[in-house]
């Protein structure tokens, strides 16, 4: 049976990163030197790349006005396409599915951009491995799972045990440091306006919290410490200017052949049968990046070799 034609599922979202940078190290947990921190009421940064957040952790993690602004973290599944032609059939089974990175990079909770401070990557130009790269799509229909090793022939090494990069270089991003589609993602063109806005906003939320804190509404040391996050915040990004502004037009762009195990489940819902015996190819990006909010886009597509009923 031969599946010469694809069927390519496209997703793209909104992701949260709660990540140390340059000069923290990798694994610092509350930012020191680097222009990300974790406030005072967050959870600690722990570097994982969350394409889905429950909302529990969102009213921890998210800030605001990320919601005001129409941010919501998901990437979910936006249409299905046969052999580069709208596929309707599979798009009514598929559309809304969540795409979810999975696995863990130990001691990380999760898949991270692994870079390790420039000892298996390089900061310089964003070549940081998705590591470990474990897609899956999901709803309440369809199962869709993907994995690729960093090294097929040992798929239990990690990244630093292995000697010669270009064992894993296939899995490095190509780096936009000025991306249009970047931009256009997100809608802002305009990068220093953005964040005068957002240091509007804050100023703002800054006077409401100390009236409240004047006429006693609510725990003083609660407000005081709210009020302390948001000065932190306005004081971040005027201090590393363009550091923060110019990334909101960073892509890293990465695209590969999965060589570990796939399934498909629920595939006879589409009308047709997958073929889970060769790589199914994969090119994905993530950018616009917001060191404040700690959020950026993520747009991709998986395409999976297929034969209509």
């Amino acid at each position: 049976m031969t599946f010469a034609k694809l069927l390519e599922i496209n997703f793209q979202g909104y992701f949260l990163c709660r990540i140390a940078t340059d000069p923290d190290p990798t694994n610092e947990e509350r930012g020191v030197s680097g222009y990300t921190m974790a406030l005072v009421q967050e959870d600690p940064l722990d570097q994982v790349i969350r394409t889905q957040i429950t909302p529990e952790f969102a009213a921890r993690n998210l800030r605001e006005p990320a919601e005001r602004m129409g941010i919501r973290i998901g990437v979910d599944v936006t249409s299905v396409l046969f052999d580069g032609q709208p596929y309707d059939h599979g798009t009514a089974v598929l559309k809304g599915a969540k795409v979810f990175l999975e696995g863990r990079d130990d001691p990380f909770p999760g898949p991270i951009y692994d870079s390790r401070n420039n000892i298996v990557g390089s900061d310089d130009n964003m070549a940081f491995v998705v590591n470990p790269f474990e897609l899956a799509i999901r709803n309440e229909k369809v199962s869709i799972r993907a994995v690729d090793y960093l090294n097929p022939s040992d798929p239990g090494q990690k990244i630093w045990q292995i000697e010669d990069p270009a064992t894993y270089a296939r899995r490095f991003p190509a780096f936009t440091p000025g991306s249009q589609a970047a931009q256009e993602a997100i809608r802002v063109f305009d990068w220093y306006a953005y964040f005068l806005d957002r240091r509007r906003y804050l100023t703002g939320r800054i006077a409401e919290l100390e009236r409240e804190l004047q006429e006693g509404r609510g725990d003083p040391a609660e407000l005081e410490a709210r009020i302390q996050g948001l000065k932190t915040r306005i004081y971040q990004i005027e201090f590393w200017g363009d550091r923060f502004t110019n990334k909101l037009a960073f892509q890293l762009t990465y695209g590969f052949n999965v060589n570990g195990p796939q399934s498909f489940e629920g595939q006879e819902l589409l009308g047709g049968q997958v073929d889970t015996t060769h790589p199914w190819p994969v090119t994905f990006w993530f950018g616009a990046w917001d060191g404040d909010l700690l959020t950026g886009w993520m747009q991709g597509t998986l395409s999976v070799p297929f034969l209509p009923g």
